[in-house]
């Protein structure tokens, strides 16, 4: 009998001590990027990391080997197989991931995306860093001021434009193409003088291949182009990288977005103008941060604060804060410190 109630005692405790490991397992965060290994996304791996450690919870970041939409897709749907309690992705094609997004939030698992903020149908919520509105209309506003001081701003009408040109990641990539969107419309309607050349060239997540668009757009139209724009993080490297090959740091003007050291070299020698961005540290926190508080069951709403980044504005599913950095100079780059 006592035996009995031994091996009773010894089961209860043993389900007992299972359940408060269970109950203790730290949530898991999936972070999936549109490519791994570049900059930019090693960068976002230091704030998931942050967030990892601050949180205890088992958050990491992973991407495909190049920035297509299918193999992120199918990386996605790995992870709702395996049961992760988050998915964060910044995604190549949101429309292609939301029939796996649809799936994921069936099962319970946590939907954030990031770059994505017209595509929010099939997900939780969105998370972004900027006001990106104002960040379409910088580059636009830059290249005029950048012609103001080399006296060449008269010269240029309507019917005698100054040409320039725009590098996205890809042609699905929601943020790159709507930041390209706002920044063609408001150069229409502010500053008629300025014309897009061509077409948008889905270069930006490359060095190399935005360095050759670059020298072939150079010898396409020659004294035609006057600027461009890259909205990828590499997308201005390899613009520059162009330029200074032909000698032209005086005659194009290159911006856009760029990672403060490795745009740096580029802004002493003036083959780059100007750069903004936000901190990839800082999003790849947000977003581990808001998909904690969701699966501990905190209410979502305007005024919470992320920590380090202030309080936030809520509008529809995107919940955003303004985090923009400017670096109109070398000097400003190094500040910023990564």
């Amino acid at each position: 009998m006592k035996r009995a109630v031994l091996v009773g005692v010894v089961f209860l405790l043993s389900v007992l001590l299972f359940s408060v490991a269970w109950a203790q397992k730290p949530y898991e965060i999936a972070v999936v990027v549109k490519i791994a290994g570049i900059p930019w996304f090693n960068r976002m791996a230091e704030g998931v990391e942050q967030a990892a450690k601050e949180l205890g919870v088992n958050a990491y970041l992973v991407g495909p080997a190049t920035a297509d939409p299918a193999p992120q897709v199918q990386m996605v749907e790995d992870l709702v197989t395996r049961g992760v309690n988050a998915v964060c992705v910044v995604p190549n094609d949101a429309k292609a991931l939301a029939p796996v997004f649809q799936k994921a939030r069936e099962k319970g698992i946590v939907v954030i995306t990031h770059e994505s903020p017209f595509e929010t149908e099939a997900i939780d919520w969105d998370v972004e860093t900027i006001d990106s509105v104002q960040y379409g209309k910088n580059p636009i506003d830059v290249i005029v001021e950048k012609l103001k001081e080399a006296g060449e701003l008269e010269k240029y009408t309507p019917e005698n434009p100054a040409g320039f040109v725009m590098l996205v990641g890809s042609l699905t990539v929601p943020l790159h193409n709507f930041w390209a969107d706002t920044a063609l419309a408001y150069a229409k309607e502010k500053y008629p003088f300025l014309k897009e050349l061509t077409s948008r060239l889905p270069t930006a997540e490359s060095v190399e291949d935005s360095r050759a668009a670059v020298l072939d757009l150079i010898t396409t139209y020659g004294d035609q182009l006057k600027a461009v724009i890259g909205w990828g993080s590499l997308g201005p490297i390899g613009a520059a990288q162009a330029v200074a090959e032909k000698g032209m740091e005086d005659k194009i003007i290159v911006v856009g977005s760029a990672i403060p050291s490795t745009v740096a070299p580029y802004l002493k020698t003036g083959a780059v103008d100007w750069a903004q961005l936000w901190d990839p540290k800082d999003a790849g926190y947000a977003m581990v941060y808001i998909a904690k508080q969701i699966l501990d069951g905190v209410e979502i709403k305007e005024g919470m604060e992320i920590p380090g980044l202030g309080p936030i504005k809520v509008e529809g599913k995107v919940i955003s804060v303004n985090q923009i950095k400017l670096m109109p100079n070398a000097e400003a780059a190094e500040a910023l410190g990564f």
